[in-house]
């Protein structure tokens, strides 16, 4: 008899502490990027993991920390979600807040396209035609720049940027 009472004492508070509620709210993934922050200088906030899935890129941005010595500003890299691409087609998104666009692209802009309403200046790259730079100048020390590969073909190497453009342009302050 004493056996019974005491596996069922011992099973009551087994099954109470499984109906116990757990205080808060709950949260969405941290790494899942959903909706970009207003006015933030964080890269990776410049582009949602859904908008970069719909890039073909993989989600989430990974942040790369800047570098001050080599004038690099903080990034954020998405890579290509196709298999067989290694670099080709992925996106790196820059966000300088104290660098002068000239002294991070040492030639001048060879052209100008209009992606998302905003003039985004075309940069020569020091790899030729395989690395394509876009970049938008916020101010006389800041300025997000998007930057994408395509080593096997190197006349598709601003597809990816170019169809980022458009979405971080919405995100672009002022």
């Amino acid at each position: 008899m004493r056996a019974r009472v005491a596996v069922s004492i011992a099973v009551a508070l087994l099954v109470s502490g499984c109906t116990n509620a757990v205080p808060g709210t709950a949260q969405p993934d941290p790494r899942r990027v959903t909706v970009a922050p207003r006015a933030s200088t964080d890269p990776c906030s410049l582009l949602t993991s859904d908008e970069a899935v719909q890039l073909g890129l993989a989600a989430p941005g990974m942040p790369q920390p800047e570098d001050k010595t080599a004038l690099v500003p903080p990034s954020c890299e998405w890579n290509s979600t196709d298999p067989e691409s290694e670099q080709d087609n992925s996106l790196q998104v820059y966000y300088a807040t104290d660098l002068n666009v000239r002294e991070y692209f040492s030639d001048a802009p060879t052209a100008q396209e209009q992606l998302g309403g905003v003039t985004w200046d075309n940069y020569p790259s020091v790899l030729g035609a395989s690395l394509c730079n876009l970049a938008v100048t916020l101010s006389d020390r800041s300025f997000i720049a998007l930057t994408s590969p395509n080593f096997g073909d190197p006349t598709h190497s601003c597809d990816t940027a170019r169809k980022a453009a458009p979405l971080v342009a919405k995100r672009i302050p002022g």
